[in-house]
C-alpha cells in the first residue's frame, strides 16, 4: 500500500454516468485512507450531485483548455497545481492525464491503451502507477483497478449517491398523496442519445398495465431539457391512467431520493438508470445498441460481482434487477447507421409484454424479500 496521503483527487472529465460509476472508489479511498481529503473534478453539469456527499470535500469544475489571463494555460489547472498527495484519473484522455500530472505531488495514478503504444510510453512516464484499460471490464470495476494498483484491494464495489432531509422533503411535497401503499413506480423514458429511445406508446401501454394491474401510481419524469419536457406532456395525453409529471425539477440527488421510495422503475440506458441501480430499486432497465458489459445497471446488493461475458447481448438478472437487451447481428452492439432514426430497430424488438412480464416477477420477488424480512 502506498503511504497515507492526506489529500486526494479523483479526475473524470466524461460524462454523468462515468462520474456516477465513479462513486464506489470514494468509499475505497476513505476505508483505507480515513484521514486524507477527497476532492472531484468533473465537467460542469456532471457531477454537482457530488457536491452533498458527505465523503467529498470539494468539487471542481473544469474548464475549456485555453490561456487564462495570468497566461499560465487552462484556469482550472492552475489552482490544482501541486495540491495533492495522490491523483488519480479514470479515463483514458489527456484531459485527465494532464490534471493528474499537474496536481500531484506524489502518486499519479492513470489509464493507457494497449494499443496506442506511444501514448502509453509517455503514460509510463507520467503516471507513477500506469493501469493497461481492460474494454471487458465493466466501468464501475474500473475502481477496483484503481483500489487494487494502490495495494488496497479486496473493497466492495458500490455506487452511492446521497440526499439532504429538503431534498427528502421536496420529494414527498411533489408526490403528495400518492405515496399511499403500495405505492409509486417512476418511468423515466428518456435518454442522451435518440438511438436509445424507445417507442413511447410503449411506455404508456407499461404504464397503464402496471398501474391496473399492481395498483401503482405512474410517476414519468424527465430532465430539464425543453424537448423531453414537451415530450413527456404529450406523453401523457396517451397514457389511459394519468401519470404524475415531473419534468426535470429534481436534480439528481433528489431523483435518487425519489427513485428509493419507489416500488418500480422502468428506464432506458441513461445516468437515470445508473442512480436507479445505486438506489436498490427494483427495476426494468431496456438497452439497445450499447456494450451491455460496460454499462448495464450496478447491482450493490451482490455480494460479488459476476462479471458479464466481453461481447454478451441478451437479459441480465440480478435479484430485483432486469437489463433487457435485444438481439443483433451486428457486433459490437453498436450502430452507427441508425443513430439518425427515430425508431431504432434493436430497441424496437423490446416489447411491452416482456417489459411488464419481467416487472411482475421482480415485483413477486420483491414482494417475497418483504415477507421475509418482516417475519425475520
Amino acid at each position: 500500500m502506498i503511504a497515507s496521503p492526506d489529500s486526494i483527487l479523483i479526475v473524470n472529465t466524461r460524462l454523468i454516468g462515468d462520474v456516477i460509476l465513479t462513486t464506489p472508489l470514494i468509499q475505497m479511498l476513505k476505508d483505507a485512507f480515513p484521514q486524507a481529503a477527497i476532492d472531484f473534478l468533473v465537467n460542469r453539469g456532471t457531477g454537482e450531485f457530488l457536491e452533498k456527499d458527505p465523503r467529498v470535500r470539494k468539487v471542481i469544475y473544469s474548464d475549456k483548455w485555453k490561456r487564462s489571463s495570468s497566461g499560465l494555460g487552462s484556469s482550472y489547472l492552475f489552482k490544482l497545481f501541486r495540491k495533492y498527495d495522490l491523483a488519480i484519473t479514470m479515463n483514458t484522455g489527456d484531459r485527465g492525464a494532464v490534471a493528474v500530472a499537474v496536481a500531484s505531488k506524489h502518486y499519479r495514478v492513470g489509464y493507457a491503451q494497449s494499443d496506442k503504444p506511444f501514448s502509453r510510453f509517455f503514460r509510463s512516464l507520467l503516471f507513477s502507477h500506469l493501469i493497461d484499460f481492460d474494454e471487458t471490464a465493466h466501468i464501475a470495476d474500473l475502481c477496483s483497478q484503481v483500489a487494487g494498483v494502490l495495494g488496497i484491494a479486496g473493497q466492495k464495489v458500490q455506487v452511492q449517491l446521497f440526499w439532504q432531509p429538503a431534498d427528502a422533503d421536496q420529494v414527498m411535497n411533489l408526490l403528495g398523496p400518492r405515496v399511499i401503499p403500495p405505492g409509486y413506480l417512476v418511468i423515466h423514458p428518456f435518454a442522451r442519445w435518440r438511438y436509445k429511445y424507445w417507442e413511447i406508446s410503449r411506455f404508456c401501454e407499461v404504464s397503464d398495465r402496471l398501474a391496473r394491474v399492481h395498483g401503482l401510481q405512474p410517476v414519468w419524469t424527465s430532465s430539464p431539457d425543453p424537448e423531453e419536457i414537451a415530450l413527456l406532456q404529450a406523453a401523457a395525453a396517451g397514457c389511459r391512467i394519468k401519470p404524475l409529471l415531473i419534468p426535470g425539477t429534481l436534480s439528481l440527488n433528489q431523483m435518487a431520493c425519489l427513485l428509493k421510495g419507489a416500488a418500480l422503475y422502468i428506464g432506458l440506458d441513461t445516468a437515470i438508470t445508473h442512480i436507479a441501480a445505486s438506489t436498490g430499486v427494483p427495476m426494468v432497465a431496456l438497452y439497445g445498441p450499447t456494450e451491455l458489459w460496460r454499462w448495464h445497471p450496478w447491482d450493490n446488493e451482490r455480494s460479488q460481482h459476476e462479471p458479464v461475458a466481453f461481447g454478451y447481448r441478451g437479459t441480465i438478472r440480478s435479484g430485483r434487477m432486469v437489463t433487457l437487451q435485444a438481439g443483433c447481428e451486428h457486433y459490437p452492439c453498436i450502430r452507427p447507421h441508425c443513430y439518425g432514426e427515430t425508431e431504432n430497430p434493436c430497441m424496437m424488438e423490446l416489447t411491452a409484454d416482456a417489459v411488464c412480464r419481467e416487472a411482475a416477477q421482480i415485483l413477486a420477488i420483491k414482494a417475497d424479500f418483504e415477507d421475509a424480512h418482516h417475519a425475520g
